[in-house]
């Protein structure tokens, strides 16, 4: 177990499918981010489109943008189109922009507050649910303890990892990773790198 973290180590102790699992994976480690706009836009395009999709849109989106909150704010519709943007992503992002724009450090609070706290306050803005929520504590907070029982990225790899005839329904999700606590954002890394399938 050289080179793992604490966490990986203890998964590996709590669940013999997930030690396996760690030991191909190797170590994951993924450093908090500072761009709370970028984040946030990230997880807002990925919504509900494969990974390979979103890339290529969130590339387009760069270009265009840089992603500064000024520039979005004032995208075309036209121009979002062009990028790959629906209609309704559109209007998200360039909601989340206007926040952006009218208060530079509107979420710079976030750290302070407990996972729940987050997802409420997060989930209060146009186009940004719990799933969204859940993925910047993860990815952009690297929150130790969170879990997204909706994403279908986790739940097929939890199906592969132990074997499963069916996806479980999301109780039975929630039970699974209960066991991984408290360490299941670490575990959820796992999870999506056995599919090379990491949101965006």
């Amino acid at each position: 177990m050289t080179g793992l973290s604490d966490a990986e180590v203890s998964l590996s102790r709590l669940d013999p499918a997930m030690a396996t699992l760690i030991k191909s994976n190797g170590h994951i480690e993924r450093p908090a981010r500072t761009d709370y706009f970028t984040s946030l836009v990230r997880s807002i395009v990925g919504q509900q489109i494969s990974v390979k999709a979103a890339a290529k849109i969130l590339e387009r989106f760069e270009t265009a943008t840089s992603f500064d909150p000024e520039t979005v704010a004032v995208l075309s519709d036209e121009h979002a189109k062009a990028i790959g943007l629906s209609g309704q992503k559109q209007r998200y992002v360039k909601d989340l922009a206007d926040h952006f724009v009218r208060d530079s450090m509107i979420f710079d609070h976030l750290d302070t507050l407990s996972d729940e706290e987050v997802i409420v306050e997060l989930t209060r803005v146009k186009g940004v649910g719990v799933w969204t929520a859940q993925m910047f504590l993860m990815f952009t907070l690297v929150r130790p303890d969170v879990f997204a029982p909706d994403d279908r990225g986790l739940q097929l790899a939890i199906k592969k990892l132990y074997g499963l005839p069916d996806v479980p329904q999301r109780s039975e999700l929630e039970a699974i990773a209960a066991a991984w606590s408290p360490h299941r954002t670490t575990a959820s890394w796992h999870l999506w790198q056995s599919l090379e399938n990491e949101p965006a």
